[in-house]
């Protein structure tokens, strides 16, 4: 049956083909016609492509108008809300951003992020109303444990307390409650929370909410070799020539020395960068390091979680990311909590990657000597399972990076005071047309 009217319906077509061009074509020639289709063609492409750069991803009137409303319902508050939904003095535009956890939005020097959610509606993390100090003490606790583990929370928490009072009148509304509830559970604005005082990480601004904003670092990453394009084929060190001077690659590996995989220990718990690679960090224009990336900052416990979730048959099963590890129980068939230390081996990766090739002669042996000696101690603190010699290869470890750290400071130490500005370009004196020179 579907065979017999297959072959009608083509029989038709073939019959009446010529007739079918002639009402397309409506009487002109056939290369006239397909001009005009290419061109109507690439109208609508063009105008496709306009529509998508120019419409709002973010939905932005629609994220402002959910936000404002709750901030008037006293829902939410923060140092924004007031300039932003009454005086309207700070606009969001610029819309960055629309995937990953949070839209993103640029206003003047800082970057303003808010959750998806709020494209659609309130988000749903929200405390319950009413609330008493006491019950809001307890989720707050919790929560920090859920984060750090079973630490000493009430340094943290006394901070928190203070940062939630927002118009500074000693009294905590529940807006203030809530915003800096829904604030904490976003692991990002968390970090940026727990590491304001470290000048690796951007300054937090206002917060408005779940919306915050932090200091846009105009920050280019320190290189990417793994970005293969065309000239690959013929050169295997492109990634390089983008590279500033040696001198001021060496200012920026000496503030990379400053920090490790390890973090400085805050709050009675250790954080780990677990994807430590040279796309994390970057640089400013004076060639200050500066965190670009700094998602994958997560303390020992929230790790830990995360592995322990894990099943496995094998020790390399229990990965995460690129540097996070620890072992498989092969009882339970599931990863333990007790991270591994971080492979020590990538700080020297880097530094070789970013300042040997090109060094000075009278710099260049003795540096290959110390992060040879870097990549060695690295890989037995990894390796090593005694608790005593681990502390030993430690020491050694953090001995060797001071020398590297030395070694190149000696380099810059006696530099001009302003050789990390760009040179003024000189103006030309304005001759005076009526001085003669006699």
């Amino acid at each position: 049956m579907l065979i017999s009217i297959n072959r009608e319906v083509r029989l038709f077509f073939k019959r009446r083909k010529k007739k079918i061009l002639r009402i397309l074509c409506c009487g002109l020639d056939t290369e006239i016609v397909a001009a005009i289709y290419i061109c109507a063609f690439l109208i609508a492409a063009l105008i496709l492509v306009i529509w998508q750069i120019t419409r709002d991803k973010c939905h932005t009137e629609k994220v402002k108008k959910h936000l404002c409303q709750d901030y008037k319902d006293g829902k939410i508050a923060g140092t924004w809300c007031h300039a932003l939904c009454e005086e309207e003095v700070i606009q969001l535009h610029s819309c960055r951003y629309e995937s990953g956890p949070s839209l993103t939005f640029q206003f003047e020097d800082t970057v303003v992020k808010l959750p998806h959610s709020y494209k659609t509606s309130s988000p749903h993390s929200q405390l319950p109303e009413p609330l008493s100090m006491s019950q809001l003490d307890k989720m707050l606790q919790d929560l920090l444990h859920s984060k750090l583990g079973q630490v000493d929370v009430t340094g943290l928490l006394q901070k928190i307390y203070k940062y939630a009072d927002f118009n500074n009148n000693g009294k905590l509304t529940y807006g203030e409650a809530n915003s800096v509830w829904q604030l904490l559970n976003i692991h990002e604005f968390f970090i940026l929370f727990v590491f304001e005082e470290d000048p690796i990480f951007p300054l937090r601004n206002g917060t408005c909410g779940p919306l915050y904003a932090h200091q846009h670092v105009k920050a280019s990453p320190l290189f990417n070799k793994h970005n293969k394009t065309f000239l690959d084929n013929f050169f295997s060190n492109t990634y390089r020539w983008s590279f500033p001077t040696w001198d001021r690659r060496v200012k920026v590996a000496v503030g990379l020395l400053e920090y490790g995989i390890t973090f400085s220990e805050k709050y009675n718990a250790k954080f780990y960068m677990c994807d430590y690679v040279e796309q994390c960090f970057g640089h400013t224009s004076l060639f200050e390091v500066s965190l670009v990336s700094f998602e994958n900052i997560m303390s020992e416990f929230m790790i830990g979680n995360i592995l322990s979730q894990k099943k496995c048959s094998k020790d390399s099963h229990c990965q995460y990311q690129n540097l996070c590890h620890s072992l498989c129980n092969k009882q339970t068939g599931k990863c333990t909590s007790d991270i591994m230390e971080p492979s020590h081996t990538s700080v020297c990766e880097v530094l070789r990657d970013y300042v040997l090739f090109d060094a000075p002669v009278h710099v260049k042996t003795k540096l290959n000597d110390l992060l040879k000696k870097c990549d060695r101690s690295g890989r037995k603190i990894d390796k090593t399972g005694n608790s005593r010699e681990v502390n030993e290869h430690y020491v050694r470890y953090n001995t060797i990076l001071f020398d590297i750290q030395d070694l190149l400071w000696d380099e810059i130490k006696n530099k001009p005071p302003n050789w990390l500005h760009p040179p003024k370009p000189k103006k030309k004196p304005k001759q005076n047309p009526k001085f003669t020179g006699k």
